[in-house]
C-alpha cells in the first residue's frame, strides 16, 4: 500500500521542500524519511505508540473501507502520516494552530504523497465547531498539552510551550471539540500522562465519549506508568477494557521486542 516515492525516494523528494532550519530525518525503520525543525518542536515516542495503538485497535491495515479521520495538534504531521500511509482508506485533515509547524505538517504531506487525501488546517481548534459540520468524522486522534498552566515552568521556546502547556487549548477544550465532531460511535484516540487519567476520564464522560479501551505505557518493568492510551466511543455504554501494558524498554535498559515492532511498523 505505500506509494513507491515513500520509502526509498523521500530524501531525493526533499528538494525544495526543506527549509534551512529543519532537518530531514528517517520516519522509524525503511519507512522513509520526515521533515523536523532543528529547535523547537520535535515529535517525540507518544506521537508513535498512539499510532500504533490506533492501528492495532482499528485493524487499519486491513482497512480499505472509507473513513474520514482528523488529528487535532497535529505538529509536524507524524500521527496523520504513519497512519494514512497504510490505511488506504483514511481521508481527512490535520489541524495545527501554529502557522510554521502547520506550514511544516504540509511539507510532510507532500513528501509522503499524501496531500491528495489530507489537508492541513492553521487554525485554534476551538473553532473548529463553528467551521466543519457537526458529526462528520469517524475516528479522531489527539496528542494534547500534558501541562495545566499553573504546573511546571512554561518552556521558553515557544512551539514547545504550545505542544507541551495548556496555552491555546486545555484539556475540556480537546475533548469538547472530538465530541462535537465524532459521528456517533465514533472513535477517539488520545495518549496523556497517566498520573492525570483521572482527569482525562472525567473530561471524556462529561461530553459523551465513554472509555472503552485503555493501555498504560511503562519507562520499563518496576517504575510508574508514564502515559495511558485511550480508546474511547462517543455515545456508548459502560464497559472499560484494559489491555496488557507496554514497556518501552526492558530491564536491561534496551528496546523491547515489541518497541522494536512498532519502530518496524510492523501491522
Amino acid at each position: 500500500m505505500e506509494d513507491s516515492r515513500t520509502v526509498s525516494g523521500t530524501a531525493d523528494l526533499s528538494e525544495g521542500l526543506k527549509r534551512e532550519d529543519e532537518t530531514l530525518e528517517p520516519l522509524l525503520t525503511n519507512k522513509g524519511h520526515i521533515l523536523q525543525k532543528r529547535q523547537g518542536y520535535r515529535f517525540s515516542l507518544d506521537a508513535v505508540v498512539l499510532a500504533d495503538f490506533v492501528a492495532r485497535r482499528q485493524g487499519i491495515a486491513r482497512a480499505a473501507k472509507p473513513t474520514t479521520y482528523l488529528d487535532l495538534g497535529t505538529g509536524c504531521g507524524v500521527i496523520l502520516i504513519l497512519l494514512a500511509k497504510w490505511g488506504a482508506g483514511l481521508k481527512g485533515y490535520g489541524v495545527e494552530i501554529q502557522e510554521e509547524l502547520a506550514d511544516l505538517a504540509s511539507r510532510n504531506l507532500r513528501l509522503h504523497a499524501l496531500d491528495e487525501r489530507f489537508e492541513i488546517v492553521c487554525a485554534d481548534l476551538k473553532e473548529l465547531p463553528s467551521r466543519l459540520p457537526r458529526a462528520s468524522f469517524d475516528w479522531i486522534t489527539s496528542n494534547p498539552p500534558y501541562r495545566r498552566l499553573d504546573t511546571g515552568r512554561i518552556n521558553p521556546d515557544p512551539q514547545k510551550a504550545v505542544a507541551r502547556h495548556e496555552l491555546a487549548a486545555s484539556l475540556e477544550d480537546v475533548c469538547r471539540v472530538m465530541a462535537f465532531l465524532l459521528r456517533d460511535k465514533g472513535r477517539a484516540f488520545l495518549v496523556y500522562p497517566a498520573g492525570r487519567f483521572a482527569g482525562l476520564v472525567t473530561h471524556l464522560r462529561e461530553v459523551g465519549l465513554e472509555p472503552k479501551t485503555v493501555r498504560p505505557v511503562y519507562p520499563k518493568p518496576g517504575e510508574k506508568a508514564s502515559w495511558v492510551l485511550v480508546e474511547a466511543v462517543c455515545n456508548a455504554g459502560e464497559e472499560l477494557s484494559v489491555e496488557q501494558p507496554l514497556y518501552v524498554e526492558d530491564a536491561r535498559g534496551e528496546y523491547t521486542e515489541e518497541m522494536h515492532r512498532i519502530f518496524r511498523w510492523e501491522r
